[in-house]
């Protein structure tokens, strides 16, 4: 039996409408030989899994396709985690199920990575709406140093399904998704991994359609648990930070810009009580922090306003930006 050089890891939650399209650009991959496929079904309630057994029953090709099933519904970052746990491919990549990939991204990435001797290949993307798509162009830094900068600038975005990842670098440094934190779960993970990396190598070329138009996916739904979840997320990345901070004050930057950036989405989708708590939550933020920290623009009135407890203001201009921007679209505010 020939050794797994490739583990694909693909989560299931409600995905019926995309799966199969999912499934598909993996199976007809221009390059199979050594490549695993594992789906892990996080308990979901549609007929998802129906169409992936259905797919892998009638499949004739050299991928080895592995069925999990968690015994309740446990969430994404727990699905990413059981996925790199039963896998043994040499590098992972990641895909959600209501993606889909180009046919050669497994051949170039795998290439690409065996040419540089890579612990992780960056490629670009396409972000797909339904009336057009975007390509996006990654920026990978030359300096180690400055990662954290480029996934907070957006330059490089903090995701898994555009990296092609050496598993033993996951391994060795003990690095998974946290549990429980299923939104910004990936950017607790990049930033750690980030952080011990050797050779991270850009490939220019998008393989990955990243579908902004699932309205059950996790980043269109802002729930009170996702704003939690950042805030769980955030806690966690400052504390890995800060053993840092005291000899790097680059790490000090990426510490007042992660924590600014949270904040924002908080005071926006909160009211009340509980968005004071929580704009309470950064009150050693300074106005000269966010003025040096932060780039301009509307990020910088929004923490401005916050900081001169101008929050009636702040929710005006927030409500009517919204309805100029998005007004088909539900927006969630919450109270305690």
């Amino acid at each position: 039996m020939d050794s797994i050089v490739i583990s694909v890891i693909i989560p299931i939650y409600n995905v019926e409408r995309y799966v199969e399209r999912c499934i598909r650009s993996i199976m007809n991959q221009t390059y199979t030989d050594g490549v695993e496929c594992i789906i892990v079904n996080d308990c979901t309630q549609d007929n998802s899994m129906q169409i992936v057994e259905k797919l892998i029953l009638e499949y004739k090709g050299s991928i080895r396709f592995k069925l999990i099933h968690h015994e309740y519904n446990r969430g994404l970052a727990a699905a990413r985690n059981t996925g790199l746990t039963a896998c043994t491919g040499d590098y992972i990549i990641h895909i959600d199920s209501d993606d889909y990939c180009e046919l050669d991204m497994l051949e170039k990435m795998y290439k690409k990575a065996l040419e540089e001797d890579a612990d992780v290949v960056i490629a670009d993307y396409w972000e797909s709406f339904l009336d057009k798509e975007i390509y996006r162009s990654q920026v990978v830094p030359l300096e180690k140093k400055e990662y954290a900068e480029a996934f907070l600038q957006g330059v490089m975005v903090p995701a898994v399904w555009n990296k092609l990842i050496r598993r033993s670098l996951l391994i060795e440094n003990k690095l998974n998704s946290v549990e429980g934190i299923d939104m910004g779960e990936d950017t607790v993970l990049m930033h750690r991994l980030f952080f011990y990396v050797h050779k991270v190598v850009h490939l220019p070329m998008a393989f990955v359609h990243y579908v902004r138009y699932n309205s059950n996916s996790y980043c269109w739904n802002m729930s009170r648990k996702s704003l939690c979840d950042m805030l769980a997320g955030e806690k966690i990345l400052v504390d890995f930070y800060s053993r840092f901070i005291t000899t790097d004050n680059n790490i000090r930057a990426v510490v007042y810009r992660l924590r600014m950036q949270n904040q924002i989405p908080l005071l926006l989708h909160s009211k009340g009580q509980l968005q004071k708590k929580w704009n309470s939550l950064y009150s050693d933020i300074k106005m000269i922090d966010i003025l040096r920290f932060y780039p301009l623009g509307a990020g910088t009135i929004i923490l401005l306003l916050a900081k001169m407890n101008m929050l009636p203001v702040l929710n005006g201009l927030s409500f009517i930006q919204h309805r100029l921007l998005h007004p088909k679209r539900k927006y969630s505010v919450y109270a305690e």
